[in-house]
Protein backbone atom coordinates (compact mmCIF):
# COMPACT_ATOMS: atom_id res chain seq x y z
CA UNK A 1 0.00 0.00 0.00
CA UNK A 2 1.24 3.39 -1.14
CA UNK A 3 2.46 5.98 1.88
CA UNK A 4 1.57 9.40 1.57
CA UNK A 5 3.70 12.28 2.09
CA UNK A 6 3.39 15.82 3.37
CA UNK A 7 4.23 18.65 0.78
CA UNK A 8 4.71 22.17 1.14
CA UNK A 9 4.58 24.93 -1.03
CA UNK A 10 5.70 28.49 -1.21
CA UNK A 11 2.96 30.24 -0.58
CA UNK A 12 2.38 28.40 2.64
CA UNK A 13 -0.10 25.43 1.84
CA UNK A 14 -0.04 22.12 2.44
CA UNK A 15 -0.67 18.81 0.70
CA UNK A 16 -0.66 15.13 0.78
CA UNK A 17 0.76 13.06 -2.46
CA UNK A 18 1.98 9.59 -2.97
CA UNK A 19 5.32 9.24 -2.25
CA UNK A 20 6.40 7.54 -5.29
CA UNK A 21 5.02 10.64 -7.26
CA UNK A 22 7.37 12.32 -9.41
CA UNK A 23 8.23 15.68 -9.65
CA UNK A 24 6.16 16.37 -12.88
CA UNK A 25 3.72 14.50 -12.05
CA UNK A 26 3.20 16.62 -8.96
CA UNK A 27 3.63 19.72 -11.71
CA UNK A 28 0.97 18.33 -14.72
CA UNK A 29 -1.82 18.26 -11.79
CA UNK A 30 -0.93 21.71 -11.06
CA UNK A 31 -1.15 22.78 -14.30
CA UNK A 32 0.23 21.32 -17.50
CA UNK A 33 1.67 24.36 -18.54
CA UNK A 34 4.17 24.63 -15.21
CA UNK A 35 4.88 20.72 -16.04
CA UNK A 36 5.52 21.49 -19.79
CA UNK A 37 8.01 24.54 -18.72
CA UNK A 38 9.27 23.06 -16.08
CA UNK A 39 13.02 22.00 -16.03
CA UNK A 40 13.69 21.15 -12.12
CA UNK A 41 12.03 20.87 -9.21
CA UNK A 42 13.86 22.40 -5.59
CA UNK A 43 12.89 19.97 -2.50
CA UNK A 44 13.88 21.13 0.61
CA UNK A 45 16.64 23.74 -1.18
CA UNK A 46 18.21 20.92 -3.34
CA UNK A 47 17.38 20.75 -6.96
CA UNK A 48 16.28 17.35 -8.47
CA UNK A 49 15.36 16.16 -11.65
CA UNK A 50 11.71 16.39 -12.51
CA UNK A 51 11.37 12.45 -12.89
CA UNK A 52 12.61 11.86 -9.04
CA UNK A 53 9.91 10.80 -7.04
CA UNK A 54 9.14 13.17 -3.90
CA UNK A 55 10.14 9.95 -1.35
CA UNK A 56 9.47 12.17 2.17
CA UNK A 57 7.68 15.06 3.33
CA UNK A 58 9.40 18.43 3.22
CA UNK A 59 8.84 21.36 1.21
CA UNK A 60 8.80 21.90 -2.92
CA UNK A 61 8.84 24.84 -5.71
CA UNK A 62 8.67 24.26 -9.16
CA UNK A 63 11.58 25.23 -11.00
CA UNK A 64 11.15 27.26 -14.78
CA UNK A 65 13.84 27.93 -17.37
CA UNK A 66 13.01 31.61 -16.30
CA UNK A 67 14.06 31.23 -12.71
CA UNK A 68 17.64 32.42 -11.85
CA UNK A 69 18.16 28.90 -10.74
CA UNK A 70 17.67 27.08 -13.91
CA UNK A 71 20.78 29.01 -15.76
CA UNK A 72 23.33 26.83 -13.99
CA UNK A 73 21.07 23.14 -15.19
CA UNK A 74 20.97 25.35 -18.86
CA UNK A 75 24.69 25.24 -19.20
CA UNK A 76 25.07 21.71 -17.34
CA UNK A 77 22.71 20.55 -20.15
CA UNK A 78 24.75 22.61 -22.66
CA UNK A 79 28.22 20.71 -22.00
CA UNK A 80 26.51 17.58 -22.07
CA UNK A 81 25.46 18.33 -25.59
CA UNK A 82 28.96 19.96 -26.76
CA UNK A 83 30.36 16.10 -25.48
CA UNK A 84 28.06 14.91 -27.70
CA UNK A 85 28.44 16.75 -31.09
CA UNK A 86 32.12 16.38 -30.46
CA UNK A 87 32.19 12.44 -30.44
CA UNK A 88 29.38 12.66 -33.21
CA UNK A 89 31.83 14.84 -35.15
CA UNK A 90 35.35 13.52 -34.48
CA UNK A 91 34.40 9.55 -33.89
CA UNK A 92 37.21 8.38 -31.14
CA UNK A 93 37.67 11.12 -28.75
CA UNK A 94 36.91 10.58 -25.33
CA UNK A 95 35.11 12.94 -23.02
CA UNK A 96 36.41 13.42 -19.79
CA UNK A 97 34.94 16.22 -17.26
CA UNK A 98 32.59 19.26 -18.12
CA UNK A 99 31.68 21.51 -15.22
CA UNK A 100 29.92 24.87 -15.06
CA UNK A 101 32.19 27.30 -14.17
CA UNK A 102 31.49 31.39 -13.74
CA UNK A 103 29.82 32.60 -16.88
CA UNK A 104 29.78 29.20 -18.52
CA UNK A 105 31.15 25.65 -18.91
CA UNK A 106 33.74 23.79 -20.58
CA UNK A 107 34.78 20.12 -21.47
CA UNK A 108 37.83 18.23 -21.49
CA UNK A 109 38.40 15.98 -24.48
CA UNK A 110 41.24 13.40 -25.21
CA UNK A 111 42.07 13.14 -28.62
CA UNK A 112 45.19 13.02 -30.88
CA UNK A 113 44.86 15.45 -32.79
CA UNK A 114 43.99 19.04 -30.39
CA UNK A 115 40.71 20.96 -31.40
CA UNK A 116 41.30 24.30 -33.08
CA UNK A 117 39.04 27.60 -32.81
CA UNK A 118 38.35 26.71 -36.21
CA UNK A 119 36.61 23.83 -35.26
CA UNK A 120 34.35 26.01 -32.96
CA UNK A 121 31.02 26.63 -35.61
CA UNK A 122 31.49 23.54 -36.60
CA UNK A 123 30.74 21.56 -33.46
CA UNK A 124 28.42 24.78 -32.56
CA UNK A 125 26.29 23.71 -35.85
CA UNK A 126 25.91 20.14 -34.44
CA UNK A 127 25.15 20.84 -30.91
CA UNK A 128 21.90 23.18 -32.72
CA UNK A 129 21.05 19.76 -34.59
CA UNK A 130 21.04 18.08 -31.19
CA UNK A 131 19.05 20.30 -29.30
CA UNK A 132 16.67 20.37 -32.15
CA UNK A 133 16.22 16.73 -31.22
CA UNK A 134 14.80 17.70 -28.16
CA UNK A 135 16.02 14.20 -27.07
CA UNK A 136 14.72 13.49 -23.39
CA UNK A 137 16.85 13.25 -20.23
CA UNK A 138 16.73 10.29 -18.70
CA UNK A 139 18.44 8.56 -15.44
CA UNK A 140 20.23 5.53 -14.67
CA UNK A 141 21.39 4.28 -11.48
CA UNK A 142 24.09 1.16 -11.77
CA UNK A 143 26.27 -1.17 -9.88
CA UNK A 144 29.74 0.48 -9.95
CA UNK A 145 31.29 -2.49 -11.84
CA UNK A 146 28.57 -2.31 -14.44
CA UNK A 147 29.02 1.47 -14.85
CA UNK A 148 32.90 0.80 -15.42
CA UNK A 149 32.52 -2.37 -17.39
CA UNK A 150 30.13 -0.47 -20.13
CA UNK A 151 32.28 2.30 -20.34
CA UNK A 152 35.64 0.61 -20.41
CA UNK A 153 33.70 -1.48 -24.04
CA UNK A 154 33.25 2.08 -25.66
CA UNK A 155 36.91 2.95 -24.71
CA UNK A 156 35.90 5.59 -22.58
CA UNK A 157 39.22 4.65 -19.89
CA UNK A 158 38.89 8.32 -18.26
CA UNK A 159 35.24 7.47 -17.02
CA UNK A 160 36.36 4.30 -15.74
CA UNK A 161 38.43 6.03 -13.15
CA UNK A 162 35.87 8.80 -12.76
CA UNK A 163 33.49 5.81 -11.68
CA UNK A 164 36.06 4.40 -9.22
CA UNK A 165 36.34 7.97 -8.30
CA UNK A 166 32.88 8.18 -6.89
CA UNK A 167 32.60 7.65 -3.07
CA UNK A 168 30.95 4.05 -1.98
CA UNK A 169 28.15 6.52 -0.71
CA UNK A 170 26.69 7.59 -3.68
CA UNK A 171 25.30 6.24 -6.63
CA UNK A 172 26.39 5.89 -9.79
CA UNK A 173 24.13 7.61 -12.44
CA UNK A 174 24.38 7.93 -16.20
CA UNK A 175 22.14 10.04 -18.02
CA UNK A 176 21.00 9.65 -21.32
CA UNK A 177 19.91 12.39 -24.11
CA UNK A 178 19.09 9.77 -26.76
CA UNK A 179 21.12 7.19 -28.04
CA UNK A 180 24.34 9.21 -26.31
CA UNK A 181 24.99 8.86 -22.50
CA UNK A 182 27.60 10.17 -19.64
CA UNK A 183 28.64 10.00 -16.30
CA UNK A 184 26.75 12.61 -14.38
CA UNK A 185 25.56 13.65 -10.90
CA UNK A 186 22.59 15.74 -11.82
CA UNK A 187 20.26 16.63 -12.04
CA UNK A 188 19.52 17.43 -15.33
CA UNK A 189 16.45 19.56 -17.34
CA UNK A 190 13.75 17.45 -19.26
CA UNK A 191 15.38 17.47 -22.35
CA UNK A 192 17.89 19.49 -24.47
CA UNK A 193 15.12 21.16 -26.29
CA UNK A 194 15.08 23.20 -23.13
CA UNK A 195 18.63 24.81 -23.57
CA UNK A 196 17.59 27.08 -26.22
CA UNK A 197 19.85 28.72 -28.30
CA UNK A 198 21.31 30.97 -26.99
CA UNK A 199 24.67 29.40 -26.32
CA UNK A 200 28.45 29.79 -27.63
CA UNK A 201 31.74 28.46 -27.80
CA UNK A 202 34.46 30.80 -26.89
CA UNK A 203 37.75 28.88 -27.15
CA UNK A 204 39.86 25.99 -26.89
CA UNK A 205 42.65 25.39 -24.53
CA UNK A 206 45.15 22.84 -23.53
CA UNK A 207 44.45 21.11 -19.92
CA UNK A 208 46.26 18.37 -18.09
CA UNK A 209 43.96 15.23 -17.22
CA UNK A 210 43.08 16.32 -13.29
CA UNK A 211 45.27 19.24 -13.32
CA UNK A 212 48.74 17.38 -12.92
CA UNK A 213 51.46 17.76 -14.93
CA UNK A 214 52.87 14.34 -14.80
CA UNK A 215 48.79 12.83 -17.07
CA UNK A 216 47.97 13.70 -20.27
CA UNK A 217 47.34 16.57 -21.69
CA UNK A 218 43.91 16.99 -23.08
CA UNK A 219 41.80 19.64 -25.10
CA UNK A 220 39.44 21.99 -23.28
CA UNK A 221 36.75 23.49 -24.64
CA UNK A 222 34.87 26.82 -23.18
CA UNK A 223 31.68 27.81 -23.71
CA UNK A 224 28.67 29.95 -22.71
CA UNK A 225 24.65 30.18 -22.11
CA UNK A 226 21.94 32.23 -21.47
CA UNK A 227 18.55 31.26 -20.96
CA UNK A 228 17.80 34.02 -24.02
CA UNK A 229 19.55 35.49 -26.72
CA UNK A 230 19.37 39.17 -25.30
CA UNK A 231 21.52 38.21 -22.07
CA UNK A 232 23.91 36.34 -24.36
CA UNK A 233 24.55 39.48 -26.99
CA UNK A 234 24.70 41.94 -23.59
CA UNK A 235 27.65 38.89 -22.46
CA UNK A 236 29.75 39.00 -25.28
CA UNK A 237 29.34 42.73 -25.33
CA UNK A 238 30.48 42.85 -22.53
CA UNK A 239 33.67 41.03 -23.38
CA UNK A 240 33.97 43.34 -26.18
CA UNK A 241 34.08 46.33 -24.22
CA UNK A 242 36.05 44.63 -21.84
CA UNK A 243 38.58 44.08 -25.16
CA UNK A 244 38.51 47.51 -25.83
CA UNK A 245 39.38 49.18 -22.42
CA UNK A 246 42.53 46.77 -22.06
CA UNK A 247 45.12 48.81 -20.81
CA UNK A 248 47.47 47.36 -23.43
CA UNK A 249 45.76 48.12 -26.65
CA UNK A 250 44.54 51.14 -25.41
CA UNK A 251 48.35 52.47 -24.84
CA UNK A 252 48.91 51.35 -28.25
CA UNK A 253 46.38 53.17 -29.17
CA UNK A 254 46.76 55.97 -27.23
CA UNK A 255 50.77 56.36 -27.89
CA UNK A 256 51.32 55.89 -24.10
CA UNK A 257 54.32 53.62 -24.60
CA UNK A 258 57.67 55.06 -25.71
CA UNK A 259 61.31 54.27 -26.10
CA UNK A 260 63.27 54.56 -23.00
CA UNK A 261 66.51 55.24 -24.90
CA UNK A 262 64.59 57.27 -26.97
CA UNK A 263 63.58 59.63 -23.76
CA UNK A 264 67.05 59.83 -22.78
CA UNK A 265 68.03 60.67 -26.76
CA UNK A 266 65.90 63.65 -26.24
CA UNK A 267 66.74 64.96 -23.07
CA UNK A 268 70.30 65.27 -24.51
CA UNK A 269 68.76 65.88 -28.22
CA UNK A 270 70.25 63.17 -30.14
CA UNK A 271 67.30 60.88 -31.68
CA UNK A 272 68.50 57.18 -31.25
CA UNK A 273 66.00 53.73 -31.44
CA UNK A 274 65.86 51.40 -28.24
CA UNK A 275 63.50 49.46 -26.20
CA UNK A 276 60.25 50.09 -25.32
CA UNK A 277 58.91 50.90 -22.07
CA UNK A 278 55.96 52.80 -20.64
CA UNK A 279 55.53 55.98 -19.02
CA UNK A 280 54.01 55.76 -15.56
Amino acid sequence: MSSTVSISFPDGSKRDYPEEMTGLELAQSISKSLAKNAVAYSFDGVLRDMSDPLGQSGSIEIITRDDPRALALIRHDCAHVLAEAVQELFPGTQVTIGPVIENGFYYDFARNQPFTPEDLPVIEKKMHEIIKRNAKFTKEVLPREKAKKIFADKGELYKVELVDAIPENEDVKIYHQGEWFDLCRGPHMQSTGQIGNAFKLMKVAGAYWRGDSNNPMLTRIYGTAFANEKDLAAYLHMLEEAEKRDHRRLGREMDLFIFRKRVRALSSGTPRAGKCSRIS
